[in-house]
């Protein structure tokens, strides 16, 4: 699956391996959204082997973190059956705020391996 960034939603893929977003999450219907992001995510991750979750958003409302939650949590029940799962938090040196979201979340997960990983700033203004 993947699906392109919008003004309010990030660029999406999805794979049997990967799983990759970028840019803001702010959708006018956060379950429309999510659905399917989900449906795919329970179709393509496998029971076992490694998968590898690369998240870096420079913003998302409160809905959207609501998501990120049912998000890390569906991958840490996969952890907890033996997928071997790493996410990789990626945030601008700037964003002490996408650093503090990573570290909430970070605290909730046991089982899966996240990291937190500083990215360079873009050097073109927005």
């Amino acid at each position: 699956m993947q699906q392109p960034a919008t003004q309010r939603t990030p660029l999406i893929e999805i794979s049997e391996i990967h799983c990759r977003m970028v840019g803001e999450c702010y959708p006018e219907n956060i379950q429309e959204f999510s659905s399917p992001v989900m449906t795919e995510l329970n179709k393509v991750v496998p029971i076992s082997g490694e998968y590898t979750v690369d998240l870096e958003l420079f913003y998302f409302n409160s809905s959207s973190a609501k998501f990120f939650f049912d998000f890390f949590e569906f991958f840490e029940e996969k952890a907890e059956n033996g997928l071997a799962v790493k996410v990789n938090w990626n945030y601008r040196a700037d964003d002490d705020t996408m650093l503090e979201a990573g570290e909430d979340f970070a605290e909730d997960l046991e089982r899966c391996t996240f990291e937190l990983k500083e990215v360079p700033m873009e050097s073109s203004s927005s």
